[in-house]
């Protein structure tokens, strides 16, 4: 396959990049020795693995930022892959922990993960891990859309948690039968991670994967298994995934935009990219006198620009919901000559 690294800036206000499918990812890298499991993330191992710090709105279809910080590390072996957590908190005092029995159905409404794997990556089928921040566990067995076996239990996986000082943390090991499958370097799985809490008095949800959910794992993110001092450079993640996605989509590895809207791969600074979308929302928002009947919508749209710069950094992400704000604004411009030239 051809990856072409051209930066097309003519295509930048084009990108539509608000109703492009994201894909999250992550390269997990073999280790020689694995972690103990104690919840801690002290280990050596860990600082070999880079940090996974994503997370979006949970069950929305076009989601934004997560209001939940986490940060994940996955590892493996030949006896299974190690997962690292730190599910970042502000109030671990009111973190709910009330279940403490395997497999309890209620045991979402505490504050607790889910990790997902789909080891076919085929969107279909999958083997879901709950645990919440006591280390009650859970686990369910998808086998199609049809077949949910709530009674599968994996027999081999281990995991500690820790409650610190502003986060509780997991340290996971499962074993390659609990995954159903053994990863080789090279190989292709499906991932989500998904975090509900409570501490703020009312649930709040996020995900690993934008759009990601257990009734949308064809929404998952994908693990790019590594061999050993591989790097996951943008070619290399671009041709193994491709194949798979249906356009259109973009991926961010590094300062870069991978995308496809149809015609092909493509390559783009995320940096250029979101310049672009930052002329543009100035130059749609500058449309002369505002009429009084639109200074609201003014109002609302700035507002909103000013909060996202301060709380956004150059990613996907950030991009897309300057896209999508620099579209409103093109909507703004036009309804402002429209009142400026028509309706005086």
């Amino acid at each position: 396959m051809h990856l072409s690294l051209t930066l097309l800036l003519p295509l930048i206000p084009m990108l539509a990049a608000a109703n492009m499918r994201e894909v999250s990812f992550y390269c997990p890298v073999p280790v020689e020795k694995p972690p103990v499991i104690d919840g801690i993330l002290d280990d050596p191992c860990w600082k070999k693995a880079a940090p996974y710090t994503a997370t979006y709105e949970y069950f929305k279809p076009n989601p934004g930022p997560g209001k939940l910080k986490n940060t994940i590390r996955i590892v493996y072996d030949a006896q299974g892959l190690y997962l690292g957590i730190i599910n970042y908190e502000d109030n671990v005092k009111a973190l709910r922990k009330n279940v403490t029995d395997r497999d309890n159905p209620r045991l979402w409404t505490d504050d607790c993960a889910e990790i997902y794997f789909d080891p076919e990556a085929g969107g279909i089928g999958w083997r879901k891990f709950v645990v919440n921040a006591i280390g009650t566990v859970g686990d369910v067995l998808r086998v199609d859309g049809s077949v949910m076996r709530n009674d599968w239990n994996g027999i081999g996986w281990q995991v500690r948690t820790r409650i610190n000082q502003d986060s509780w943390s997991m340290e996971c090991f499962f074993p390659w039968e609990d995954l159903g499958k053994t990863a080789k370097p090279g190989d292709i799985w499906m991932f989500c991670h998904v975090r509900y809490a409570w501490t703020s008095g009312k649930f709040i949800g996020t995900t690993s994967s934008p759009g990601g959910n257990y009734s949308a794992s064809g929404n998952f993110g994908y693990l790019c298994f590594l061999k050993a001092g591989q790097n996951a450079d943008p070619e290399t993640i671009a041709a193994r995934l491709a194949p798979r996605l249906a356009s259109p989509w973009c991926i961010g590895i590094g300062d870069q935009m991978i995308f496809n809207q149809g015609s092909g791969v493509q390559r783009a600074s995320l940096a250029d990219l979101i310049h672009a979308e930052k002329k543009r929302f100035s130059e749609n928002m500058d449309a002369g006198k505002i009429p009084d009947s639109l200074m609201q919508d003014y109002r609302n749209l700035m507002e909103e620009y000013r909060d996202l710069m301060k709380n956004g950094r150059a990613s996907v992400q950030f991009c897309r919901s300057l896209n999508g704000l620099a579209g409103r604004a093109e909507v703004f411009r036009w309804k402002t000559l429209l009142e400026n030239e028509f309706n005086q």
